[in-house]
């Protein structure tokens, strides 16, 4: 176990040679964002842009991916298939208690066909993120369990099915990829929940990483929170042997693991405990790995370059005050910083 240290990250910061175009700095697809999540998807994929990734590519409901066009005209946006529920629900005009009616809503879920339009992006693109803000805000647990589930109708279930669906077509592909917040919710669920086959073992993608916060490793894991944060370097390790990946266990001393090595973080601050930051900070790690970084080392500079952003906003604004969108007005101070570049007055 090691901290990460100011000279070794400065080692990892990628060149930015004077010949070079868009291509040269990678392409990130950034699958995010759902009906009550839309920042989350215009946070991790503007901070990917601004840790210098050539390209974004934001792949979204519809909705999701209008109003983030409306907040920014530098993501391309690729709005995918939406599919309505059909609920049941008692009828208030009707006294016979069995008495029901078919309901329609647009919950914006991502229809599992979707990955099917996503096939000429996973071609090309460089790095893929999955998960920020991609749960559903209609789901199963918010339906009245007293009427839909009595009725044997179907309810909505999110996302899920577009997720595992993607899951099942990343697993060939040799790109770097992020999963983030309800992706990680996605694949415990898969995990402890579902009648998979044991003899079928789950996997992720080669050269995937994983950001979970404590209670999200937990779920993982299936122990108690308590337990991670008694030992968070032992679990990190622990999980990324288990799953195969990169580990970024988030929190005060952030750790990162690969399963043989971990590492401890030095930056951040209390004003990273907010909405939006781990979204940022998805978005930071895809953009590194964009250039080219490989996922341990996307991983270390990821995290300690948004804690800094983090210590800078702090600084300016009070740990009160800060942001998720104020971090991205300071990854590019914090890059500075870590280039030891000095401004021109």
């Amino acid at each position: 176990m090691q901290t990460l240290t100011k000279e070794y990250i400065t080692s990892l910061l990628p060149e930015r040679p004077d010949n070079s175009h868009k291509a040269t700095f990678g392409h990130v697809l950034n699958i995010a964002g759902s009906m009550h999540y839309r920042g989350a998807a215009y946070l991790s994929s503007l901070s990917a842009l601004r840790t210098g990734a050539g390209y974004v590519t934001l792949a979204s409901s519809p909705g999701v991916c209008q109003s983030v066009s409306a907040l920014t005209p530098n993501i391309v946006m690729r709005p995918l298939p939406t599919r309505p529920v059909i609920y049941a629900e008692f009828s208030p005009q009707m006294t016979d208690s069995v008495s029901i009616e078919l309901q329609s809503i647009d919950t914006e879920s991502i229809d599992e066909k979707a990955v099917l339009q996503l096939h000429d992006l996973l071609e090309k693109t460089s790095v893929i993120t999955v998960g920020s803000g991609l749960s559903i805000g209609q789901s199963k647990d918010e339906f009245n369990a007293s009427t839909a589930p009595a009725s044997g109708m179907a309810v909505a279930e999110g996302n899920h099915g577009f997720f595992f669906a993607l899951l099942d077509a990343l697993q060939t592909r040799s790109q770097s990829m992020v999963f983030d917040a309800d992706a990680l919710n996605f694949i415990s669920h898969f995990l402890h929940h579902s009648q998979r086959n044991p003899q079928t073992p789950f996997k992720l993608p080669e050269n995937s990483i994983i950001t979970p916060h404590p209670k999200e490793l937990a779920r993982l894991l299936n122990i108690d929170v308590e337990e991670i944060q008694s030992d968070r370097v032992h679990y990190a390790t622990l999980a990324a042997k288990q799953l195969h990946t990169i580990v970024l266990l988030k929190g005060y001393n952030t750790v990162i693991s690969d399963g043989e090595y971990a590492f401890i973080n030095p930056t951040g601050n209390n004003a990273l405990a907010k909405a939006g930051s781990g979204d940022v900070l998805t978005g930071i790690i895809g953009g590194f790995c964009a250039q080219g970084l490989s996922p341990l080392n996307a991983a270390c500079l990821g995290v300690y370059l948004h804690g800094l952003s983090g210590d800078l906003a702090a600084q300016a604004l009070s740990e009160y005050s800060v942001l998720a969108s104020d971090l991205l007005e300071y990854i590019p101070q914090a890059i500075k910083q870590i280039a030891a570049i000095t401004p021109v007055n």
